[in-house]
């Protein structure tokens, strides 16, 4: 397989994972070809922020290794 068809694989299995997670409420913060940030807020968000800090978001690094395969680890909160 060439480099530009393995590039494909791997955007294409991170497409596919971003889809699959968007229907469950998660949205892009940042992407690359091979790697995302994604994040699902609490419907209570904006008290739970103040509060309860931790339960406010949940944040995903989401990256695909060069056999497509798809490793998602939690990320850190922001800090602002």
């Amino acid at each position: 397989m060439t480099a530009a068809g393995a590039a494909d694989v791997r955007s294409a299995a991170l497409e596919a994972y971003i889809a699959k997670r968007g229907k469950q409420g998660f949205r892009i913060e940042t992407q690359t070809g091979t790697q995302a940030v994604i994040v699902r807020r609490h419907p209570l968000y904006f008290l739970l922020r103040h509060i309860a800090s931790g339960k406010a978001e949940q944040r995903l690094v989401v990256s695909v290794d060069e056999h497509g395969k798809i490793a998602a680890l939690a990320a850190q909160p922001l800090r602002w």
